[in-house]
């Protein structure tokens, strides 16, 4: 086990000291750890479970291999970084939505076996552990990725939003790093959303401006940005810049902070050298999700969902598979699909990360998935 001693900035992805109060990069403000977390191990947290190892460390929190007291099994363990519950109703906030958020299930959406507050005020959120990758990874190791490989991923995302949706779950804070790609024997991946709205939390507390600032900036929708009322379609902005910029290996809102808190950003077209042509269906529809407007993109994440599978089948003839709880209404009966071709880099265990949608807390954790 290495030393873990830095965080990725939650605004400019740098590497950033665990105790620091500023990214030395964009000095955008962050939220750190009372402690390294190599000093939480062997820690029993809440008399419940018992941290083994470090998988990670994030901008809100960090995550053990844990051990169920109880059970015996292995989870995955988010200790949230203890500033991010600085007020009451954020801390009530997250026990009621945590509750909630855990009666989700969904085969795209990671497990959440327990959230709560130990005797000390540690939040905690217990998780499956999963095996496989991040979509982080894949995009920076293969980006730009073939369009017959990322629209199937893009169907399991929406699966797994519309769930969430459709119980007033927004998850804030799409992003690469929070969609999880499980490795399953027949060699398709099944995706796991994860982390599902942890940079809401940031909006209880209005008054605090550096806790306003914190977030994933280059995922989010404009009316994000300005603070406004949100609802599914921020997501599914957030979707159309994970696929522009997997598609295109370019960042879809540029490195201009300023206009992209001001929606002044327009990503421009999607032209890739003529061996990479994307289909124009594909094209149109990332633009609809980038629109400015929340009206001005699919109505819903089934819409979004309905549109790719559309284009998977001009793509390749042949149908995606999909969760076996959702609904396809008037689409073909499937055919089965050739696998995509398997990601670099080597497995390795992750977490199953942290709390579904959570609209005011934020910190939602969506939760159960079908178990095979």
């Amino acid at each position: 086990m290495s030393v873990t001693s830095h965080m990725p900035c939650q605004q400019c992805g740098a590497p950033v000291r665990i105790h620091a109060t500023h990214c030395s990069h964009c000095d955008a403000p962050q939220v750190g750890s009372s402690r390294p977390p190599e000093q939480w191990l062997g820690q029993t947290i809440d008399g419940k479970y018992e941290i083994v190892d470090v998988l990670g460390v994030g901008g809100m929190g960090m995550v053990f291999r844990a051990r169920r007291v109880l059970v015996g099994d292995d989870v995955a363990l988010k200790v949230l970084f203890p500033r991010l519950l600085r007020s009451s109703l954020q801390r009530r906030l997250f026990r009621d939505e945590g509750i909630a958020a855990a009666r989700l299930s969904h085969p795209n959406v990671v497990t959440v076996f327990d959230a709560d507050l130990s005797g000390d005020e540690t939040a905690y959120i217990a998780m499956e552990l999963l095996e496989g990758h991040t979509l982080k990874e894949l995009l920076k190791n293969e980006a730009p990725v073939d369009p017959r490989r990322l629209v199937p991923i893009a169907i399991q995302i929406c699966e797994g939003l519309a769930a969430a949706h459709d119980q007033r779950i927004v998850h804030r804070d799409l992003k690469p790093d929070n969609v999880f790609l499980e490795h399953r024997a027949s060699g398709i991946p099944r995706v796991k959303l994860v982390d599902f709205g942890i940079a809401a939390m940031m909006d209880i507390d209005a008054a605090d401006e550096q806790q306003k600032l914190l977030g994933t900036i280059r995922y989010m929708a404009p009316e994000q940005c300005r603070g406004d009322a949100l609802d599914g379609r921020a997501d599914l902005y957030a979707l159309g810049v994970v696929l522009y910029e997997g598609l295109t290996r370019r960042r879809a809102t540029g490195k201009n902070i300023s206009a992209v808190l001001h929606g002044e950003v327009t990503p421009p077209n999607m032209v890739l050298e003529p061996s990479k042509h994307l289909p124009l269906s594909l094209e149109n529809l990332v633009m609809r999700l980038l629109a400015k407007h929340p009206d001005d993109r699919p109505v819903d994440a089934r819409a979004a969902r309905d549109a790719l599978i559309e284009i998977h089948e001009e793509l390749t003839g042949a149908s995606v598979p999909v969760a076996p709880t959702a609904q396809l209404p008037n689409l073909p009966a499937p055919v089965a699909a050739p696998p995509p071709a398997p990601g670099g880099g080597r497995a390795r265990l992750w977490l199953g990360l942290v709390l579904a949608g959570l609209a005011g807390i934020g910190v939602g954790v969506l939760l159960e998935f079908l178990r095979k």
